[in-house]
């Protein structure tokens, strides 16, 4: 008779293998996972590990090596230390006249904005405009319209030259002369001449245009 007890012992039981392989499964898991586990990314949850990821990094980087500064030039220094020119400064020859001195200079200030009682880079009126390009061609000349026209020596319109002053009166008053502007050109064609106005500034004008042909009073000559 056959013992099947015996029989029952030796016969390979499914539910022990498929354990064993379960764990032996599970072993091999485990060892992967701890192998690669330094290249896993770490999920950052909480504000302290997001300081002390970025303080490993900060650590864990490679700082380039310093470049050894240069120094400037000397002449660099030298030149940033140089005080601004002033722009009003003109290298005027000395050859020039007077008259031929303060047109070039009222022609520096061309567009130059206006302002009343003003004789300045900043802003200027009309009178401003000639006081300041003749005192700066070393000749005092008065200071307003009316000074500057009693100043002057009348001429004739067609007997008008460069460097001399045009009157006008653009005011309510006809006969009030409140404007001055110094000739700066003379041709057949046309008299040219700079003053300071109001919507303008100090620019050059003509003559021929009606405006100021409408204002004008007279004319004069200062030297």
């Amino acid at each position: 008779m056959i013992n099947r007890i015996s029989l029952s012992r030796k016969r390979t039981n499914p539910t022990s293998i498929t354990h064993y392989l379960r764990i032996s499964l599970c072993t091999i898991l485990v060892a992967m996972l701890v192998s690669c586990g330094s290249s896993k990314p770490k999920v950052v949850t909480t504000k302290a590990e997001a300081r002390e990821l970025r303080s490993e990094n900060t650590s864990n980087r490679k700082v380039p090596p310093k470049t050894p500064m240069t120094r400037r030039p000397e002449k660099l220094d030298e030149l940033e230390k140089e005080p601004a020119a002033d722009e009003d400064r003109t290298e005027v020859p000395e050859s020039l006249t007077t008259v031929d001195a303060a047109i070039l200079y009222a022609m520096e200030y061309e567009g130059t904005r206006y302002r009343y009682g003003g004789s300045s880079k900043s802003g200027m009126d009309c009178s401003g405009l000639i006081n300041l390009s003749f005192d700066k061609a070393g000749e005092k000349v008065p200071r307003t319209s009316m000074s500057l026209f009693q100043a002057t020596n009348p001429i004739d319109i067609k007997e008008v030259q460069k460097g001399d002053l045009m009157f006008f009166a653009t005011g309510r008053d006809r006969k009030k002369i409140n404007h001055v502007a110094l000739v700066t050109e003379v041709t057949p064609a046309e008299i040219r001449f700079i003053h300071a106005t109001v919507s303008q500034g100090v620019t050059v004008s003509s003559f021929n245009e009606p405006y100021w042909l409408g204002k004008y009073l007279s004319s004069g000559r200062l030297f």
